[in-house]
């Protein structure tokens, strides 16, 4: 994890910890803390290296494999891409948009992590705590808004999606929430953006729940066990993402939909590290719209091993903005900050009108 108040620019874990400085050989973590991979209760991460007293080579978990499933969706959309900016595949990517144009070197997938932001009082406690779900209620979908079918988790629940469609999109953008169950503000911060004024034009897609067993049990992983953040097939380590790249259905269906829709802009969701990001070669001006609407700080050149927004920008060749709200807590404060920072977003893309 990288400091807010850092210029180090490195591969840094969302959820890393200081302790991940120790060595750039990490024990991971699944190994330290699973011997149940199946059990939803079991939970790892990268930051459980600070409760390893052995440091070896790493081993391998052997977790149950999903079958793949068909993803299926209702919503109809076009086959013309819309985009935000424009990024071109490593080793060299450019971001655009209509007034900057930004241009840096994809970094490959590194083994160290750098140092977290310190310990707040709001950060208390660990990723792996159960906490159950948000009881904030959800807004009235506006008219014309519907509720959509994007896939099935691994215990059978629908992961629906917040759909608003427009006859002639030009422009399109995804919010993914929910990600790991057990951080309680992503889903209602999601659902919240229905609130946001958009232009006739934009497209929108609000996936509050990836990980809806996660979510109903209140704990990081999805039921396989599986952290859903490092499954995706960008730096996919053997430690800590599961059987194999994409081996669950609910990355599986988000990463289908993204290949299929091509929307302008990704957002992904979490909690509790305190900070808004352009992920790779995506505009800096966004996270700084962002950053100016919510009170979140900036923290630029974030990557994730595994993780879906680096997936997005270095694999789906897709601008993506990271947000991590700064603390473990949910409200409606803390949504109602989140959906400022959005609607400032929308208004520098230009997509509120």
């Amino acid at each position: 994890m990288v400091d807010p108040r850092s210029s180090a620019v490195a591969e840094a874990s969302p959820d890393a910890t200081l302790s991940d400085v120790t060595t750039s050989t990490r024990v991971p973590a699944i190994m330290l803390l699973l011997t149940c991979s199946t059990l939803v209760g079991c939970r790892s991460d990268v930051n459980a290296v600070a409760t390893a007293t052995t440091v070896g080579s790493t081993p391998v978990v052997a977790t149950p494999s999903v079958p793949a499933i068909t993803v299926g969706t209702t919503t109809s959309v076009p086959s013309t891409t819309m985009t935000a900016s424009t990024t071109t595949p490593p080793p060299t990517s450019t971001a655009t948009t209509a007034t900057t144009t930004t241009t840096t070197t994809a970094p490959a997938p590194a083994t160290t992590a750098v140092a977290a932001p310190p310990t707040t009082t709001e950060r208390v406690g660990s990723i792996y705590d159960v906490r159950p779900r948000s009881e904030l209620p959800s807004p009235p979908l506006p008219e014309g808004w519907t509720t959509e079918f994007l896939g099935t988790s691994v215990a059978g629940r629908d992961i629906t999606m917040l759909v608003r469609p427009v006859d002639s999109p030009t422009r399109g953008i995804l919010v993914v929430g929910g990600i790991h169950g057990n951080e309680p503000a992503s889903p209602p911060t999601v659902r919240a953006l229905v609130d946001a004024t958009y232009g006739d034009d934009v497209a929108v897609w609000l996936v509050p729940e990836l990980n809806p067993d996660g979510v109903a049990a209140g704990t990081r992983w999805n039921a396989n066990g599986v952290d859903l953040n490092r499954n995706f097939n960008w730096g996919w380590r053997v430690s800590d993402g599961g059987p194999r790249p994409l081996s669950e259905p609910e990355t599986q269906a988000i990463t289908g939909f993204i290949e299929r829709t091509r929307p302008g802009l990704v957002v992904w969701v979490h909690q509790p590290y305190g900070y808004v990001g352009s992920v790779g070669t995506t505009a800096r001006e966004f996270e700084s719209a962002w950053s100016a609407g919510s009170g979140l700080p900036t923290r630029s050149g974030v990557t994730q091993h595994g993780g879906g927004e680096s997936w997005t920008v270095f694999e789906a060749e897709l601008p993506a903005v990271l947000v991590e709200i700064d603390t473990w807590g949910a409200t409606e404060e803390i949504v109602a900050a989140q959906l400022a920072g959005f609607r400032a977003l929308l208004a520098e893309l230009g997509w509120d009108a």
